[in-house]
């Protein structure tokens, strides 16, 4: 069974890091990279830009695109930008969103309404043709992309959310489940996604699934545990009060953590990480050595997903590189053994 491995970059790398990234993971074999967009960061569709002019192969998408910064005939303007910059390879993959929002007085309303909304105007823009399109969050009026687009540019759509998982299911080219880490989690979207897609007569095997998590590989399996505690810490926060994805795994959120997520702030979520329980840590990330991570993957992988993306979350003081590196060359070898076994 070949596996499509994706890597997921947040903008805390310089561009000129995010260039050479962009390579050695090509050089390695990635299918896919995506790139973050926390507001105040550098920008998603500069770095996005950067990684499709760079590359020659991968797939390259967003990561994710929201429509509450930013019109969604801007975005489809824009992804339709970057996919003629690598010649069609671009994905839009779309969310609701979380990280940021409060800084710049943004509210997060209706997120069903508006990616559904969003999805069905980048549809028409992409068709080239002229668009009117009322909605109840956005409209368009007589408009149209004034450039040539692919009508079929994949809209994928990541969410850990059970309504986003159905809408996804209903509408989406291709659907991002994201930060469950384990099959049970895992399984629990793809039952939601089936149930979104009766509706339209299709499954979650009739369409691309990527099963995304955070992930650190490291010799010392501790020191790997650690990385990732402030991005769980963080996924919680954006999630809050959000938490039938924690419960449906048998899961409490500790008290003192929920005080943080519940004031909505990112750096406060990330200076708590230690707030993190190690069960959490088992079932929203990939984290230790690489022989445990490969155990991790290839669970989730023998349930049928041939698509996983991870965002890596290297340890104090260690870059982006040797986290890249660790899971082409030491998981993945790992991964396709026990598969093969």
């Amino acid at each position: 069974m070949e596996v499509k491995l994706g890597v997921g970059l947040w903008q805390t790398v310089t561009a000129q890091n995010l260039v050479e990234l962009t390579g050695l993971a090509e050089e390695l074999g990635y299918h896919q990279l995506w790139y973050g967009n926390h507001k105040l960061y550098r920008d998603m569709y500069v770095g996005l830009a950067l990684a499709a002019y760079r590359s020659r192969s991968m797939e390259i998408g967003t990561f994710i695109s929201e429509p509450y910064s930013y019109h969604p005939a801007m975005i489809a303007a824009a992804i339709g930008t970057i996919d003629e910059i690598c010649g069609g390879r671009a994905i839009l993959c779309l969310g609701a969103g979380a990280a940021n929002f409060k800084e710049l007085g943004l509210k997060r309303t209706m997120p069903l309404t508006a990616i559904k909304e969003t999805i069905e105007i980048c549809r028409g823009l992409f068709t080239g043709n002229k668009t009117t399109y009322r909605g109840e969050m956005f409209s368009v009026e007589d408009s149209w992309l004034h450039f040539q687009t692919r009508p079929d540019l994949p809209i994928y759509v990541a969410t850990r959310g059970d309504k986003m998982f159905k809408l996804s299911g209903e509408l989406a080219d291709g659907v991002m489940v994201a930060t469950y880490a384990s099959p049970a989690g895992i399984q629990q979207g793809l039952d939601l996604i089936d149930d979104g897609g009766k509706a339209a007569g299709r499954t979650w095997k009739d369409m691309p699934i990527i099963s995304r998590v955070d992930a650190c590989v490291h010799p010392d399996g501790e020191v790997a545990r650690n990385a990732v505690r402030p991005m769980i810490s963080m996924l919680l926060m954006g999630s809050y009060p959000d938490r039938n994805f924690v419960h449906r795994l048998g899961l409490k959120v500790p008290e003192a953590l929920e005080r943080i997520c519940k004031q909505k702030n990112e750096l406060l979520s990330i200076q708590n990480g230690h707030l993190v329980p190690d069960e959490f840590v088992d079932a929203f990330a990939w984290a230790g050595t690489a022989e445990e991570v490969a155990q991790k993957v290839a669970a989730v992988v023998d349930m049928g997903i041939t698509q996983i993306t991870y965002l890596p979350h290297p340890p104090q003081g260690e870059g982006f590189e040797p986290n890249i590196t660790r899971f082409a060359t030491e998981v993945m070898p790992r991964v396709r053994a026990l598969l093969k076994a």
